[in-house]
This record gives C-alpha cells, structure tokens and sequence, in this order.
C-alpha cells in the first residue's frame, strides 16, 4: 500500500499511529494523521501555520475536542479510519494530478483538506488554508526524495551514480542519476579536486541525459553518451568528448557516422566501457541489428571504436545484455 510513498510520508503514518495510540484511539484518525504531518514534516508546517505556536494551538484544540482514553501500547498496529483511508486515496489522486509519482507529506496534507468534514480539515480551514490556494503551492515545490547533495553546483533530486577521476586534470566526474522514482534526466558535473563547487558539463535539454562516462588518466577528457528521451524508451544520440581544461565539448561518434564491416541493420552504443592511453580507441556494448526474415533482432558485442575513422570491430558476444 505505501509503496509509493516517500520516506517523510511512511514516517507520517507512523507518527500519526503515534498520536492515536496516546489519545487512547482505537483508530488513526484525521486530527492524528495530521499532528503527524506537522511533527515529521517541519518545513511544510511552517509553510502554511508560520509559526510553532500556530502548530501547537491545533494539538490543544485536538485534545479539547477528542475524548482522551487511556493510552494504547504503541506495539499495537491501530487501523485507519475510514476518513483516513479516503485521505490516502486523496493524496494518491493529488501525486497523480501533478504527475508526481511519489506521494509525499505535501499530497497527504492535500489530501487532508479534501476530506471537507474531517477534523483536521476543520482546523486547518479556520487557519485560511484552503485546498487550491495549498496545492498550488504543494504543486510548485514537490517534496525532495532522498539526500540533497551537499556539494555546491549540485542539484536536488539526484543521486551520485559513479564517481571517476582524471589524473591529467586532476578533476573529480561526478555522474548524477535520478532517484528512482522521479523522471529526471542523467547529468554529469566536475570539479577539481582543489575546488568545492561542481560545474555541469555542458546544458543539455531536459529529455536529453549524458551518462556512461569513460576518462583516461595522461589526457584531460571524459567521454559519454547522450540519450534523447521519448514516451517510450530513448533513442542513442552520440558519443562526445569534453575537455577538462579547455572545456570544449565535441560530438566524436555520431549514430549516422559509425561503421560495421559486415551487414547490418542498427548500431547503436548503449553503454561506454573503457577509453585507451592514447584516447583513439575507446570500448563500448554496442547493439547490433542482425536483419532477418520479418524484421530484425538486437546482439550486443564488447566492441572497440577507433575514434579516427569511427570504424567497428566486434571483439565478443554478450549473451547476458539486454536492449
């Protein structure tokens, strides 16, 4: 059931369990759920109350219109009411009208509001909060999934992917991948190692991802592919080179130049491998259409490029690789 949701939202379940069980409630209900939202998520409190005693007159008004039972062991698993159950819908509803795939704290809180004769929806409706005016703001500012980088020239919502070095240049490449449940694209930045800010290599779109960076360690370049990414998947659009002084940036195998000998259909690089001494010969996978009766079928082959003349040679069969 919470697959979806972020690790602040599972925690707000949790504090909202929390809240319930010492309230003497049999169940989690709204007011629970939404101390809950308030003491796991304090940004988003202060966001809408402003201030801490604007968060602690609601728990007095929770505890002068609830009636306080004696407290329930917290090893107890309370179920959720029925108005908490349709909360969740809700929030499941608001993630998916903002095309946000996680559900965070901010959809739980809408989710509250949508749920018009809820208590907390009550208190919160006495503060002004009212349900547009919270999901243009919530739709805005998506809640950050996972650490935020500390370094400075990163940006939120990633997650360093590999890390790689280039003696040449003595220059860290950082490439950055999109924490798994949101749709960004690959990005790589640098920086020397003398140095604390990150620079991104070059501004790619945003359906463009650079990735699958290669370095040799006697000359200042990275090589990476760049994938241009659709609806369905991502079309391969070229290998370029990036200088880490001079910070030119060169397409080197481009999809209409690249050579194979013998007869095929589609090449295509999906990942690089490794880059030689010299920089003139880089290994990559390379996907290679065999035409057959019907159509065709991909093999994928530990390959090696001579940079020169972007010319092909197979060196081995991957069985285990997939498109």
């Amino acid at each position: 059931m919470f697959e979806r949701y972020t690790e602040k939202a599972r925690r707000t379940i949790f504090f909202g369990r929390y809240e319930a069980s010492q309230f003497g409630s049999p169940y989690i209900e709204s007011e629970h759920l939404l101390l809950g939202l308030l003491r796991e998520d304090k940004a988003l409190a202060n966001t809408f109350l402003h201030s801490h005693g604007a968060v602690e007159s609601i728990r007095k008004q929770v505890e002068g219109l609830t009636m306080i039972r004696e407290k329930v062991s917290t090893s107890v698993d309370l179920p959720l009411s029925n108005e908490c159950k349709r909360i969740l819908a809700y929030a499941a509803e608001e993630a998916d009208k903002l095309s946000h795939k996680p559900i965070g704290t901010g959809h739980l809180f809408l989710g509250v509001l949508r749920e018009q004769d809820c208590l907390a929806s009550k208190l919160l409706r006495e503060r002004g909060i009212g349900l547009e005016m919270a999901r243009e703001q919530i739709g805005s500012n998506p809640e950050q999934l996972g650490p935020t980088p500390k370094s400075p020239g990163l940006p939120a919502g990633y997650t360093s992917h590999r890390l790689l070095y280039n003696n040449a240049a003595e220059t860290l490449i950082l490439e950055l991948g999109a924490i798994s449940r949101f749709h960004l694209p690959t990005r790589l930045f640098v920086r020397h190692k003398d140095t604390d800010a990150y620079e991104q290599i070059g501004s790619p779109a945003e359906d463009v991802s650079y990735e699958s960076p290669v370095t040799c360690q006697s000359l200042p370049l990275v090589l990476f592919n760049s994938f241009k990414r659709g609806k369905v998947g991502a079309d391969w659009d070229g290998t370029y080179s990036f200088n880490l002084r001079t910070k030119e940036l060169e397409l080197c195998i481009s999809p209409q130049n690249l050579q194979l000998s013998e007869p095929h259909g589609r090449l295509w690089i999906p990942e690089l491998v490794s880059l030689s001494e010299d920089a003139r010969t880089l290994y990559v996978n390379i996907g290679v259409e065999k035409l057959v009766s019907g159509g065709g079928i991909f093999h994928y082959y530990l390959t090696k490029v001579d940079l020169q003349d972007e010319q092909v040679s197979l060196l081995s069969r991957l069985l285990d690789t997939r498109f």
